[in-house]
């Protein structure tokens, strides 16, 4: 394989574990907030 095919394809597959990264991160659960000064919240 030449160099530069190397070089973009080493580029492509780093910016698609960032990307996963970054996705997997804002949709990952988010913690429950319970307002304990409102009983219709808790459940």
């Amino acid at each position: 394989m030449l160099r530069p095919t190397r070089t973009l394809l080493a580029l492509l597959i780093v910016s698609f574990a960032l990307v996963a990264s970054a996705c997997a991160d804002s949709t990952a659960p988010q913690p429950l907030t319970c307002d304990v000064n409102n009983p219709n919240v808790c459940h």
